[in-house]
């Protein structure tokens, strides 16, 4: 049953969803948020007729967050009350970004070995589970995952564009995808490599004959998108049979952007036409975004900061924090 608002805000909240929804903008980890957020109204606004700016102190940053938690945990809200405001009911301050901060996460940089034995593990591993246990679940994750994966290190996309994929979205004879739901409001396209096509026509004809008819790229057993913890869980699994250093599956689409960056080195490259083209295959809303990788990057950043010492830093902004799903 669907879990009803309580708040003098339901109407609008429902609204709110439904529009996001036709718009194919839903995320379905808004829920949590927006029942949260419309309980405190409930509770601490019980006769409010109108939102204030008053009640969004329930967005503040809290003493246990840092500014990546505090806008993963508000972004519904503030989503929701942007809608608000464009369809002219509400005027509460816009105060979404008052948390933003450097990210001090670096993400981890894959060695060539480290990557052969993730993909060997998890090709192994999935076999070997599915012939143990033959149930839906284990044949899908078996043909699924090892691509899924592959797919995040050869083409910079963001885990949640992968999950979110529809098989319509693949043009798979030219290798073009297309980015229609992201994190953002922009689409993109992304073209394949040869190798990596080659992969996805397999995948999609062996996927086509277990579940015939599927909507989505990487389906689960009722042929909707996977939420984040199925990457996550099986990226764990693997990953830490093979190394114990610290990494997620969204480090896969730093070391994408990093291995193009790296092998400008060689190539004399024109640094405004690689690094535009590259911003929009990753789908970054400013080049800014993607300047930040060379904070990551081996040999190109010594190089830059040989030539340019103390101005290094105000040259090349901080990896976004906002740049994570």
């Amino acid at each position: 049953m669907k879990r009803p608002f309580n708040s003098f805000l339901a109407p609008k909240l429902e609204e709110f969803v439904l529009s996001r929804q036709a718009a194919n903008r839903w995320n379905t980890s808004y829920n949590k948020e927006l029942h949260r957020f419309d309980n405190y109204i409930a509770v601490n606004y019980p006769d409010a007729q109108i939102l204030t700016d008053e009640m969004t102190s329930w967005c503040n940053q809290r003493l246990t967050e840092k500014g990546y938690s505090c806008r993963t945990r508000t972004a519904a809200i503030w989503n929701f009350i942007d809608y608000a405001r464009i369809q002219k009911w509400c005027d509460v301050e816009r105060r979404r970004d008052l948390s933003r901060e450097a990210s001090i996460y670096v993400p981890h940089y894959f060695t060539s070995e480290e990557l052969s034995l993730f993909f060997n593990e998890c090709d192994c591993h999935f076999l070997d589970l599915s012939n143990r246990q033959k149930s839906r679940s284990n044949m899908l994750n078996r043909l699924e995952v090892p691509v899924f994966f592959r797919l995040l290190l050869s083409s910079g996309m963001r885990t949640c564009e992968a999950r979110w994929l529809k098989c319509s979205d693949v043009d798979f004879s030219t290798g073009v995808i297309k980015i229609e739901k992201s994190k953002g409001v922009d689409q993109h396209r992304v073209v394949l490599h040869e190798t990596m096509l080659s992969i996805l026509q397999d995948y999609n004809n062996a996927m086509s004959k277990l579940m015939p008819g599927r909507v989505h790229l990487f389906p689960d057993r009722n042929d909707c998108s996977h939420k984040p913890e199925w990457e996550s869980h099986h990226f764990r699994n693997i990953w830490y049979k093979i190394s114990n250093e610290r990494a997620c599956p969204y480090d896969l689409r730093s070391y994408y952007a990093v291995a193009n960056i790296t092998r400008w080195e060689n190539h004399g490259y024109e640094l405004s036409g690689k690094l535009l083209f590259l911003s929009r295959s990753m789908g970054h809303k400013n080049i800014q975004s993607t300047f930040g990788y060379f904070h990551i990057t081996p040999m190109l950043t010594d190089k830059l900061k040989r030539n340019t010492e103390k101005n290094f830093n105000s040259i090349l902004p901080k990896l976004p924090t906002d740049e994570k799903e």
